[in-house]
């Protein structure tokens, strides 16, 4: 299913976040299970069914990369087919590289920034290229966020190791 049109969104990355949260309240009071508890067996299993699907469409939406992988599988483009520069790779190498060796809070904080702005920057350009049609460069630009996501696991981890230390 479309998750757009669940909560009766134009699809964009750039959605109103307050409108689909309000939308997701108005949505899930009127399919609650709680709500449906005097309703026949198969009533109450349609508004389980819907209630768990508007909470993986909610969840998903509001994450940007979801939202992201998600309006690329609505205008068909494979948001996991998307191949990077070698040079990036090397980037991202030398970056996980650098957060491996870091060994103090303050260092990994500086390179925690450098990784953020890189991914909303990313998002910019997703953004960007699929507002303007080119799926296949907001593919690319997607699978580079993949990897800054991953970095930022990187981070989090190093981050919970010094913080032990």
């Amino acid at each position: 299913p479309n998750y757009f049109t669940l909560f009766s969104l134009t699809p964009s990355y750039s959605i109103d976040l307050f409108a689909l949260s309000t939308r997701y309240k108005e949505l899930q009071t009127e399919c609650h299970p709680d709500k449906h508890t005097n309703s026949s067996a198969e009533e109450q299993e349609k508004a389980a069914t819907k209630s768990a699907l508007l909470n993986k469409a909610y969840r998903c939406l509001r994450d940007p990369y979801c939202r992201a992988k998600t309006l690329l599988q609505c205008a068909g483009q494979d948001p996991t087919v998307s191949s990077v520069e070698n040079e990036f790779l090397m980037e991202m190498m030398d970056f996980n590289d650098e957060v491996e060796m870091c060994e103090d809070l303050a260092s990994l904080q500086v390179i925690r920034e450098a990784n953020e702005t890189g991914l909303s920057n990313l998002f910019d350009e997703f953004d960007r290229y699929f507002s303007e049609g080119h799926t296949d460069i907001a593919a690319n630009r997607l699978t580079k966020c993949k990897f800054l996501l991953q970095t930022r696991e990187r981070i989090d981890q190093r981050e919970d190791f010094l913080t032990v230390l």
